[in-house]
């Protein structure tokens, strides 16, 4: 039987999500949207699983178009008043409600453990990375604005795996810089922790709007709509070229990111350990969290020098994928592995990388 602590144990989190964010669930305990500035319309109820044990976690409030729609044309409304909002207004607005995220940092991690399957310290780390990046734009962000206008309204689809330190960190940063903000919640994972987020940032008067449906149902909203001024994308190849295509004669800014990271290079170079802690640093969420692998150029000349321990087998060792596994707390001890987020992967990542 799996372990499970007392705090993260799945109905009362419920209870506490909902003691946190009343406004956001309705009367029968169901997820709403956030749209015209309330919270309202479950939708219809798609079934969301756990990544961890495939238990039920309740309902997606999935929308239908004309419901989206209606939600873009009043978010639009809202960032004509903000962005004549003058910026060290906007920086306490933005400042007031990280401090509600580190007043409920736990519980905002906690339901990524249960939805996404990432252990504890991931899922701290999420939320961390959300508010000191964050943080950092609240200080530095005054010269980046010289001579420039908020764009107005901005759409955001982003992919399951990075619900705080990339999704909700993009919108704080685009209402920090005078526009409003309307996001689709990911369809397989980041549910409760993003309706918690939106919750404290409304609540923080900031002009954001969070809704959940499908990608190609809602993409006449959200991608295609004239109320939206810019679309930030990130996700997969397929679908970001997808959008890409359909905004190619459009004169809509857009940002997409679709996988990969930049490669490294390493010359003159014979700090061994230092490589080798970074080269398991690329491996940290165990080839199912992300696709975009840290990639290393080698100057051959160093390849004598190289330690033997010091290879992308050594790395692997800890970071296996045992599905019996349920899930990492605080009360047990440290792991680097996890469940996978779907058994497809599970079944792709039990085979030998290298």
């Amino acid at each position: 039987m799996p372990i499970i602590a007392p705090a993260a144990e799945w109905d009362s989190l419920c209870q506490k999500l909902r003691g946190a964010a009343p406004e956001a669930f309705d009367s029968e305990g169901r997820v709403l949207n956030l749209l015209d500035g309330e919270w309202k319309n479950p939708g219809f109820g798609r079934h969301y699983e756990s990544a961890i044990d495939g238990r039920s976690l309740g309902r997606i409030p999935m929308l239908d178009l004309d419901s989206a729609l209606a939600a873009v044309k009043f978010a639009k409304s809202e960032s004509y008043n903000w962005s004549c909002v003058d910026l060290d207004k906007r920086r306490r607005h933005v400042a007031e409600c990280l401090a509600g995220h580190k007043q409920q940092r736990e519980l905002l991690a906690l339901p990524l453990m249960w939805e996404i399957g990432e252990p504890d310290a991931q899922a701290l780390t999420d939320i961390d990375r959300c508010i000191s990046g964050v943080e950092w734009y609240i200080e530095n962000i005054p010269p980046m604005l010289s001579g420039r206008a908020p764009l107005g309204l901005i759409s955001n689809i982003a992919s399951w795996n990075y619900p705080m330190s990339v999704l909700m960190h993009a919108v704080l940063v685009q209402v920090l810089a005078g526009n409003a903000s309307i996001s689709k919640t990911p369809t397989d994972g980041g549910l409760y922790a993003l309706t918690l987020a939106h919750a404290i940032a409304r609540r923080a008067g900031l002009p954001v709007s969070l809704v959940s449906g499908s990608g190609g149902q809602l993409s006449e909203a959200l991608v295609r709509n004239e109320f939206v001024d810019c679309l930030a994308f990130v996700g997969g190849k397929t679908n970001g070229g997808v959008i890409a295509s359909t905004l190619y004669d459009e004169k809509k800014r857009y940002m997409l990111e679709m996988e990969g990271v930049n490669t490294y290079g390493v010359w003159q170079f014979s700090n061994w350990p230092l490589l080798a802690e970074q080269l398991r640093k690329g491996f940290d969420y165990g080839k199912q969290r992300c696709t975009a692998y840290v990639r290393f150029v080698v100057q051959r000349e160093l390849f004598p020098s190289i330690p033997g321990n010091v290879s992308p087998r050594a790395p692997l060792a800890p970071i296996r994928q045992p599905r019996s596994r349920r899930i990492a707390f605080r009360s047990l001890p440290q792991t680097r592995f996890w469940p996978t987020h779907q058994q497809q992967k599970g079944r792709r990542t039990s085979r030998p990388l290298c």
